[in-house]
C-alpha cells in the first residue's frame, strides 16, 4: 500500500473539473458528539452517538493571472464567497455570503481518485503580508450536513476496523 504526499492533493471548487490553482494545503476534521444514556441503576457509563459535524481549512496562494488570461478556479473564488462589498459606509444590508461545494481530492492513480464532496460555508478568511513570504489566504469552513459524495477515501479505515 503506497503513501500519499502533498503533491497528490487537489482542491476543486463548486463542481469544477479544473483543480483550484495554487493550493498549498487542505485539511478537515470530523467530529461525533456522544449522548449519555446512563441511568440511575447503571454501574458503568453508556453512550450513543449524537450529532456529527465536519470542519476544515485550506491555504491558497493569492495569484494574479496575466492580463487577458482566463481566470481559473482559485483563491479569489473562495474569498468572494464570504467577502462582499457594500454601497456606502455603515451600510449593513448587502449581499449574503455564498455556500460552496468543495472536493478534497487525493490522486491515487485510479480513475476516480479518493475524495470527499463537502457542501460548506466559509466561516473565516484571513490574509497577511510578510517579508520573505508569498501572499496566501487561509480559509476556514464548516460543512453543511453530510458529505454529498465520497470515493474510497475512508477505505483504509474500514478495512482496519474489520481486522
Amino acid at each position: 500500500m503506497p503513501f500519499y504526499a502533498g503533491q497528490q492533493g487537489k482542491l476543486f471548487i463548486d463542481g469544477s473539473s479544473t483543480p483550484a490553482a495554487k493550493v498549498v494545503s487542505w485539511s478537515f476534521t470530523s467530529t461525533a458528539n456522544v449522548l449519555d444514556t446512563t441511568t440511575l441503576s447503571d454501574t458503568d457509563r453508556t453512550l450513543i452517538y449524537g450529532v456529527r459535524s465536519m470542519s476544515g481549512l485550506c491555504r491558497l496562494y493569492y495569484y494574479n493571472y496575466a492580463e487577458g488570461a482566463a481566470v481559473k478556479n482559485d483563491c479569489g473564488a473562495l474569498l468572494s464567497k464570504i467577502i462582499k462589498t457594500g454601497s456606502s459606509p455603515g451600510d449593513g444590508e448587502n449581499d449574503p455570503s455564498d455556500p460552496v461545494l468543495l472536493r478534497l481530492y487525493v490522486d491515487d492513480g485510479s480513475s476516480t481518485g479518493r475524495y470527499l464532496d463537502l457542501p460548506a460555508l466559509i466561516t473565516n478568511a484571513s490574509m497577511s503580508m510578510s517579508v520573505g513570504e508569498v501572499l496566501a489566504a487561509d480559509i476556514s469552513f464548516e460543512v453543511n450536513g453530510a458529505p454529498l459524495a465520497s470515493s474510497n477515501l475512508n477505505t483504509a479505515t474500514t478495512q482496519a476496523a474489520v481486522l
